[in-house]
């Protein structure tokens, strides 16, 4: 290292230290540099920076410049006796160690006057920045006036004289280290430290050198360069001149000029291409560069001309623009096409871009492989001028491109229709045609032409420009076909006709209708007084005509007699023999109306709006007659008939249902009455029709007066077959306290025709005689006329009462005493079968249903076989359960192509309610957003033969007309079918209800397989998995490739349950269902279709009967007992039995059914508990708590909504009530099979 300079402090000022030629400054060069290691090695801390071991006397300063980054200059280290307390550095960076020499002035002292202010310390260096400030070095304050001789200390400035400064950089914590160069010197601390630590680069330190030999002290300040890696050289071309120039920078990234750093000491070197740059610009450009050229630069960076860093780098220039494309041409092909040529350029490219455009318009663009020369365009529009622009085009750095345009236009084709072709008569005899131009002219400016026909006749032609004709002086009353086409001037579009006719002569008319008014006014008064004479004969001979009709009626009635319980079977099947011949005649011998009944009231004009159909009305002698309002003529009209029962007068009132004006009558009438109990067996509308007014407040609304009457609605209770509302009457001018009356809506009467399964009514009966007593007064039951199914349910209920008194029903008989009582009652031939059907029906299997209260002791009995070599009444009940076997066809699944896809040929699904599975092309035309409602029976059959077979059937659930699936265990070949019906019918939870194996046997194909697997256009992912130790859960997501939405799918595995046994652990199958409910979809309202497309359950075993059947029945009485605290296990398994083959086969199953209910509802006190199993960790659907703590039937709150009703009739009376259409009985003896 080169020695430090010094300065002596003097008494002489600096004008003469300037004159003292022994004082000179030595230039400096990099030359002289002491280095320890390369420029660009930056090993090991104690490493010094080469080519910084000089002082320097810069001061400090900042200046920013207009660069991306800052400049920052070093500072100085000199010796300055005001440093003497320095601050400590902002932050810590590295930098070459920088040193210089110079020679002192001789040191001269004054021992008697000296001046307080020191001389300065100056430091030369090979660039000394003449503007910076003096350094100075304080020494004790001396009077002036004193000066006491004494031989003093030689200065501390002159011992130290020539005391180097080497900076080394300790990239361990990105500072420097100051050292002295004592060599020769005395320096001990603590006056003389020859190592300073921890110097931020381009930072400063003042600090003292002293030794008792010497004194005052000498003050030095350590100016710290700047460090190396804060500079980077970057590329800064601009692209779009990247190839043909080059741009580097030096960048600094990591301080801003300031402090003790001075960017004004900063040089850049560049070489490049032969080409230099020397001075202090950061920044270095070459320009007209060859394209895709490799260029190798060097650069450098000094500090105070001293190297501080440096960095080659090989830079490639961009791609040269491609030339154009040559000898472009473009034509049309045809009217809707058009074709382009070009030559391709000879320099670089890698693609060609090729855009056409409507002129003006937006551009259409395409990308062409460099070898293409030609490309045709379709799709074009006719007659229409397009621009072209071809581009060859390189990508680089940006996207260079040499350009050629072109234009052409497409050929004229025919024009498309005339739009709004009309034609409007403007007199008798003119006509004016006009339209709208084509959408599509294709073509040049052209006409419109106009032929006029009569019939098939043409008559004129006309053409225009514009599309307006108006045609006069044509014939009058003729009607005549215009047709408009419009012809471009080169082709002719297609014709468009109308029609319209001309007006009749008015004047002409106007003679003649003078003339028939007056002949038909002459005829009026003839025909009434011919009507005025015949109604005086009538009038005068009614007695005689009455009992003249009267032995008319009598003469067409049968004979039939009576049928004995033992025979009734028999009878039935007889008379249901060749289409129900039997049934049929005997029907249609009872007088539709017994005219020797007068009907005079009901037709008076004052009650016939009263009435809702014109025909049916009731006989005077019985019909119901109310109080008198106030004299008021008819206000004691009511169309309501009493109906005797089995051997019981007036038991019923058959009423129609009431209109909106007669709704205060009807609430009148139960008072009056002392009604107890109403049975309403129609919804107020039907098909889109108006039946009958909601007549019942709601429950929102509380209470409602009709007239004298208040009504209050207590409870609403809604069941699957039925509603029942409990009201509270009273009457405003009667203190008497109101009456509890029941209100019972039947709501699974089928718009058209009558309940497939008799013993729905027989459970309405059931329900009504629970709330009906010996005190009541009158059953009223109504439909909507009060004929059909009112006489329907009125004859069923008496003739179960005649058939437990006499062990024998004369059905026919009573029908006849229906009609004397009141028109039309058992409308149709379908219902009179459905009463035989229903006495059949509780004849062969008699009551079943029993209360969650009764249970325990009647199951308890059921099983005591009394004498024990008798079957018990449990065994006797199920061996009473039909088997149906081939009550059904069973085509499909017995087809030689289907038979493999069936486990066992003893369960193959019946036809009339199998699951049709659509192809995938069916499923992906359906609409995104499937209808939730039912395919009904037609749709279903219309798929027999186009849809694939699965061996899978609709079960009806408790909820009707909700259903279930049964399926059999998916074998590896249906897997795929499996699913797509679980997608198909919106399946929401599976039921598996077996192991995959059954000992040796598979029993089940596993069907889901870890991550997504796709069976056509149906993808399953198996999201989770949760394993209990009763059950296992699954969660699927199904996802259909032409469908938004996924679906999630639920499979729950119950893990104890052999084919062949019971299940170990009844609670847990219950658990499950409880909890599987929960996945559900809330319940529907019991309005709807047969079959659902949307089936949110389906449940398999091995072969869809064994297992599957004990769940299904499981799952509805479930659902019974939690709703009305009824069961019906005959009935339950009865139902399934009807839909599947081998459903619940053995008694044990059958006995199962009622052990398992009763150890879900245990009796307790004489009560009834809901056994919740609360021990196990399943969660439980809360519905069924809710379910229980009713006092009597209820369902689930989303169930508790009312039936929707359409609009209230408007007033008006309709001819006659719609015909209750239906076949002679069911499509098939339900009840003929036997066990």
């Amino acid at each position: 290292p080169l020695p430090a300079p010094t300065t002596a402090f003097s008494p002489a000022d600096t004008s003469e230290r300037g004159k003292d030629s022994s004082e000179t400054s030595p230039s400096a060069s990099p030359h002289s540099l002491t280095t320890t290691a390369p420029l660009t090695s930056w090993k090991s801390d104690s490493t010094a920076v080469p080519g910084w071991q000089r002082l320097t006397d810069t001061g400090l300063g900042l200046k920013q410049t207009n660069q991306p980054s800052f400049r920052s200059s070093p500072v100085s280290v000199v010796p300055d006796a005001s440093f003497t307390h320095p601050a400590a550095p902002p932050a810590t960076s590295r930098s070459p160690a920088l040193s210089s020499t110079a020679a002192s002035p001789p040191l001269t002292s004054n021992p008697t006057t000296q001046d307080n202010a020191s001389l300065p310390l100056t430091s030369n260096s090979t660039t000394q920045d003449k503007a910076s400030p003096p350094l100075t070095s304080n020494p004790t304050t001396q009077d002036n006036t004193s000066a006491p001789t004494s031989t003093a200390k030689p200065s501390c400035a002159d011992k130290y004289r020539g005391v180097s400064v080497d900076y080394t950089w300790n990239k361990n914590n990105d500072t420097f280290t100051a050292t002295l160069d004592v060599k020769g010197k005395e320096c001990e601390p603590p006056g003389c430290e020859k190592q300073h630590r921890g110097l931020p680069a381009c930072g400063a330190k003042a600090i003292n050198i002293s030794h008792p030999s010497c004194e005052p002290p000498l003050a030095y300040r350590l100016e710290v360069p700047p460090g190396k890696c804060q500079f980077e050289l970057i590329d800064c071309v601009e692209p779009k001149e990247a190839n043909t120039s080059l741009c580097l920078r030096w960048q600094n990234k990591d301080f801003s000029f300031g402090q003790m750093c001075d960017e004004n000491k900063i040089e850049y070197k560049f070489q490049c291409d032969g080409r230099y740059q020397n001075d202090s610009k950061d920044t270095f450009e070459v320009r007209r560069l060859k394209p895709k050229t490799n260029y190798t630069c060097s650069s450098q960076v000094f500090y105070n001309q001293q190297l501080l860093t440096s960095q080659n780098k090989t830079i490639e220039t961009d791609f040269e623009e491609p030339k154009a494309p040559q000898n472009i041409t473009c034509s049309a092909k045809s009217a809707t096409e058009g074709k382009i040529t070009w030559t391709p350029p000879q320099n670089y490219f890698d693609r060609f871009s090729l855009c056409y455009r409507i002129t003006s318009g937006k551009p259409n663009c395409t990308t062409l492989d460099t070898n293409q020369s030609e490309r045709d365009l379709h799709h074009l529009t006719p007659f229409t001028d397009y621009e072209v622009l071809l581009q060859a085009c390189v990508t680089g750095k940006i996207v260079r491109s040499g350009n050629v345009t072109c234009k052409f236009k497409t050929n004229a084709t025919k024009p498309s229709k005339v739009n709004n072709l009309n034609a409007s008569r403007t007199k008798e005899n003119s006509i004016e045609v006009n339209c709208k131009p084509p959408d599509q002219v294709n073509g040049p400016k052209g006409i419109y032409h106009l032929e006029v026909r009569i019939g098939t006749t043409s008559v004129k032609n006309y053409s225009k420009s514009e599309c307006r004709f108006l045609l006069e002086n044509l014939n009058y009353l003729t009607e005549y076909t215009f047709l408009v086409y419009y012809h471009n001037t080169k082709y002719a579009g297609p014709q468009e006709s109308t029609t319209e006719s001309t007006s009749y002569n008015a004047k002409a008319v106007i003679i003649f209708l003078v003339f028939l008014i007056i002949v038909t006014s002459i005829a009026l008064l003839i025909v009434l007084y011919k009507i005025y004479d015949l109604h005086k004969k009538r009038s005068s001979n009614l007695d005689e005509q009455q009992e003249l009709v009267e032995r008319d009626d009598e003469k067409q009635l049968m004979h039939v007699e009576p049928i004995h319980a033992d025979v009734l079977l028999e009878t039935y099947k007889r008379k249901m023999a060749d289409e129900a011949r039997l049934f049929l005649a005997e029907f249609q011998s009872i007088p539709r109306v017994f005219s020797k009944f007068s009907i005079k009231d009901a037709r008076k004009s004052f009650n016939q709006n009263k009435n809702r159909y014109v025909d049916i009305l009731p006989y005077d002698y019985n019909r119901v007659e109310l109080s008198d309002i106030n004299g008021d003529a008819g206000s004691n009209y009511i169309n309501a008939s009493y109906i005797d029962g089995f051997k019981e007068p007036r038991k019923y009132i058959a009423a129609q249902g009431p209109r909106d004006e007669t709704v205060d009558d009807f609430w009148r009438m139960i008072w009056e009455q002392k009604a107890t109990v109403i049975v309403m067996v129609t919804k107020c509308e039907e098909g889109n029709k108006n039946k009958c007014a909601e007549y019942w407040p709601s429950m929102d609304e509380g209470s409602r007066v009709y007239g004298d009457v208040i009504v209050e609605v207590n409870e609403h209770k809604r069941c699957p077959d039925y509603i029942i509302q409990k009201l509270t009457v009273g009457n405003r001018k009667e203190k008497a306290n109101g009456r509890a009356v029941t209100h019972i809506q039947f709501t699974s009467w089928p718009d058209h025709g009558v309940p497939e399964d008799p013993h729905l009514l027989l459970k309405l009966r059931r329900r009504v005689n629970a709330f009906s007593n010996f005190f009541s007064g009158p059953i009223v039951v109504h439909c909507s006329a009060g004929v059909g199914r009112t006489g329907t349910y009125i004859g069923i209920d008496a003739m179960l009462e005649g058939l437990e008194a006499e062990n024998k029903v004369d059905v026919y008989g009573y029908v006849v005493k229906l009609r004397r009582q009141r028109c039309l009652m058992v409308q149709v031939e379908a219902q009179y079968v459905l009463i035989h059907q229903a006495l059949v029906e509780y004849n062969q299997f008699g009551e079943t249903e029993v209360s969650l209260s009764e249970l325990h002791p009647y199951l308890s009995n059921m099983k005591k076989r009394d004498p024990p070599s008798e079957p018990s009444p449990l065994e006797a009940e199920f061996q009473r359960l039909p088997s149906y076997r081939g009550w059904r066809t069973q085509h499909i699944g017995n087809q030689e192509e289907n038979k493999s896809k069936n486990r066992n040929s003893n369960v193959i699904p019946y036809d009339f309610n199998r699951v049709a599975l659509k192809h995938e092309l069916e499923t992906s035309k359906e609409s995104e957003q499937d209808s939730d409602e039912s395919s009904d029976d037609e749709n279903d059959s219309d798929l027999e033969e186009i849809s694939r077979y699965i061996n899978a059937s609709f079960i009806m659930s408790y909820w009707k007309p909700e259903v279930m699936i049964a399926a059999q265990g998916p074998l590896k070949e249906t897997v795929g079918d499996f699913w797509q019906m679980v997608f198909q019918r919106k399946v929401k939870v599976i039921v598996m209800l077996t192991e995959l194996k059954s000992g040796d046997q598979e029993a089940c194909a596993q069907y889901w397989e870890e991550g997504k697997q796709t069976y056509g256009d149906v993808e399953v992912h198996m999201k989770d998995t949760n394993k209990s130790s009763a059950y296992t859960v699954r969660a699927f997501e199904l996802r259909h490739s032409k469908r938004k939405d996924p679906r999630m799918v639920y499979q729950y595995q119950f893990n104890n349950w052999n084919g062949e046994e019971l299940p170990a652990e009844p609670k847990e199958l219950v658990l499950m269902i409880q909890n599987l409910k929960q996945k559900l979809p809330k319940k529907n309202s019991p309005e709807g279709n047969k079959y659902h497309r949307n089936v949110p359950l389906l449940i398999h075993c091995r072969d869809g009967s064994q297992q599957t059947g004990v769940f299904c029945a499981l799952f509805n009485l479930l659902e019974s007992a939690d709703t009305e605290e009824v069961i019906d296990v005959f009935q339950a398994v009865k139902s399934l039995r009807r839909a599947r083959p081998g459903m619940v086969p053995t008694f044990e199953q059958y006995q199962f059914l009622y052990d398992v209910i009763a150890s879900t509802y245990p009796a307790q006190n004489g009560q009834v508990k809901n056994s919740k199993h609360p021990e196990d960790k399943v969660e439980i659907d809360n519905e069924v708590d809710k379910a229980k703590s009713d006092a009597n039937c209820t369902s689930p709150p989303e169930a508790l909504e009312k039936t929707p009703e359409g609009d209230k009739e408007a007033g008006g009376t309709k001819d006659a009530e719609e015909p209750e259409h239906a076949a002679n009985g069911p499509a098939s003896p339900v009840l003929t099979q036997s066990v």
